[in-house]
């Protein structure tokens, strides 16, 4: 049932795009409905409907920061914070698809020239209704199931001091990406520079090295995979047919908490395919390869410069009880 929920929300979205005129728009709704999904299932639908309200309210500055590379940095800056704030409950990995959802809308915008503050509202307006639609729909489906159990309460996983210092671990990066993404006028390629990071770090450094090759290999899966399916889908065929097959998939993945290279593998697939066409699909493959290829060299730089201050604090933590 639940893909049967996925399935229709993609569908409402794309309708909502095009109810609302943001023709460009619909893979953005599209991937923030998958996300609202994601946490309605994992998280409850309080949770779910905060993460809608508060990609609503972020998409309007984002939408307006076509172009301002400061006002861009400063939204994805006080997201990457946010985020890594809510790690202290363990709740940055249900709501990272959000942020996608976001670096989506920052780096290819829906609109061919600069957005007023009416589109800016026009555009929240689609984003708060495709996601609350998909809670609506979870939420219901979650009711005729007399065998669901209650979402569990969150429990502490790190220090405030932990998960602030991982805040700050994200939010330096995108002082880095953000600017070069939109300075240079990169499009998807800067959705995945940006992105990337947000993948591949963790609250403690030490268990981000794993995680970086577990992306990496998820993107050349997926990578290699649109390359097939470049070649094997027919050109009559819309791509938006086996994006929402592909986004499904991958909602699935994220749900039952698959691994990461799975499913950095199949959503890889699907923002390609929701933001290409059939000429440039190969070359969208490509630059996602690079794109990512740099964000992991930025994370890794990261890292090497937090490890040493994390050891040292550990340290300092040993110590200090003697």
């Amino acid at each position: 049932m639940q893909v049967a929920v996925a399935i229709v929300s993609l569908l409402a979205a794309d309708q909502i795009a095009h109810q609302f005129g943001i023709y460009r728009g619909a893979g953005l709704l599209c991937l923030a409905s998958l996300a609202a999904l994601v946490v309605c299932v994992r998280l409850g639908w309080r949770q779910a409907l905060l993460g809608v309200v508060g990609l609503t309210l972020l998409s309007i500055p984002a939408a307006l920061s076509q172009r301002d590379p400061l006002m861009a940095t400063s939204v994805m800056t006080l997201t990457a914070f946010a985020l890594g704030l809510s790690a202290r409950w363990q709740l940055q990995q249900a709501y990272w698809l959000m942020v996608v959802s976001l670096c989506l809308l920052i780096t290819n915008s829906p609109f061919a020239s600069a957005p007023s503050a009416a589109d800016g509202m026009r555009l929240a307006s689609a984003v708060l209704l495709s996601g609350g639609l998909t809670i609506l729909l979870q939420t219901w489906l979650a009711s005729l199931d007399p065998s669901r159990v209650a979402t569990p309460l969150f429990v502490v996983a790190h220090s405030w001091r932990r998960s602030g210092a991982y805040g700050l671990l994200l939010a330096s990066t995108t002082l880095v990406s953000t600017p070069m993404a939109v300075q240079h006028d990169w499009h998807i390629t800067g959705l995945w520079l940006i992105l990337t990071p947000f993948l591949v770090l963790r609250p403690f450094v030490r268990d981000a090295w794993k995680v970086a090759l577990h992306r990496s290999l998820g993107t050349v899966a997926g990578v290699l995979l649109v390359m097939v399916l470049a070649h094997l889908l027919p050109s009559s065929l819309p791509l938006q047919v086996p994006a929402v097959v592909v986004g499904v998939i991958t909602a699935m993945i994220a749900m039952r908490r698959g691994h990461p290279a799975l499913v950095l593998m199949a959503l890889t697939v699907t923002i390609v395919l929701f933001n290409s066409n059939h000429v440039d699909l190969l070359r969208m493959a490509d630059r996602r390869l690079e794109a990512v290829g740099l964000g992991v060299v930025l994370a890794l730089g990261v890292m090497a410069i937090a490890h040493p201050i994390e050891r040292r604090f550990a340290l300092r933590r040993v110590v200090e009880p003697r």
